[in-house]
């Protein structure tokens, strides 16, 4: 795997962070939070697509295994990212940091990972299966 994939996860961070922030500060104040966090859970997918969309077209993946490796490592990267804040920056507990992605309750953040570990591929495969 070329090294500027495993850079191009970093400003997914921002990405994130800025969807947050826009939430926030718009939709966030005019619905229950946890609607709120259901719909930045899509937006923040939608604005993943779009960006690894964009990297696809400036810096094309090679295969599909390729891309399904830049998934994983990114799912990893994301991960430890997450429980990393959480535990250490934030001072959550691990059952406050397990229950976002607890679907069972609404919460939708699960999808996030999920959608950083599928979406190379699903891009490699758009683009390669017209």
């Amino acid at each position: 795997m070329k090294t500027r994939y495993l850079l191009a996860w970093l400003p997914m961070v921002l990405l994130a962070i800025l969807n947050g922030v826009i939430r926030e500060i718009t939709y966030g104040q005019a619905m229950s939070g946890k609607h709120a966090h259901q719909l930045s859970t899509f937006t923040l997918i939608l604005i993943f697509a779009v960006y690894i969309w964009y990297l696809n077209l400036k810096w094309p993946l090679a295969s599909l295994r390729q891309a399904a490796l830049v998934g994983l490592i990114w799912l990893v990267l994301t991960v430890i990212f997450e429980f990393g804040m959480g535990r250490f920056i934030s001072g959550q507990s691990w059952e406050q940091m397990f229950q976002a992605y607890n679907i069972l309750f609404g919460n939708l953040w699960l999808l996030v990972p999920v959608a950083v570990a599928v979406l190379p591929s699903a891009v490699y495969l758009i683009k390669n299966n017209p």
